[in-house]
C-alpha cells in the first residue's frame, strides 16, 4: 500500500536519488526534478501522480523512468483530506 505525502516529498525523495545515482552524477546538465504533477485518475498500477522531464536529459531519461517508477510504487500525492487526518499541513501544487 502506498503511503499519502506532499508532492514536495515525493519531488525530494526523487531528487534524493537522482543524486544518489552513479549514471546520472555523469550527467553534464544538472539534473533538477520538478514538481510531480496528479494525474487525472489513478494510472493502472494505482499511482496518481507522474513527472514530466521529456527531452530535458538525452540519454538519461531511462535511469530517470527507473527511478520515478521505484517512487511511485511507494507514495501517492494526498489530497488535503489525507494530509488533515495524519497531521501533515497542505501543500498546494
Amino acid at each position: 500500500m502506498r503511503e499519502f505525502v506532499t508532492a514536495n516529498e515525493i519531488q525530494a525523495q526523487v531528487q534524493a536519488m537522482v543524486d544518489a545515482d552513479p549514471v546520472l552524477r555523469e550527467s553534464p546538465k544538472l539534473i533538477t526534478v520538478p514538481m510531480p504533477k496528479p494525474t487525472a485518475s489513478e494510472s493502472v498500477t494505482g499511482c496518481n501522480w507522474t513527472i514530466h522531464y521529456l527531452g530535458q536529459f538525452p540519454g538519461y531519461e531511462p535511469q530517470l523512468d527507473s527511478i520515478v517508477e521505484i517512487v511511485q510504487n511507494d507514495y501517492n500525492i494526498a489530497g488535503p483530506s489525507s494530509l488533515a487526518r495524519s497531521g501533515q499541513s497542505s501543500v498546494t501544487i
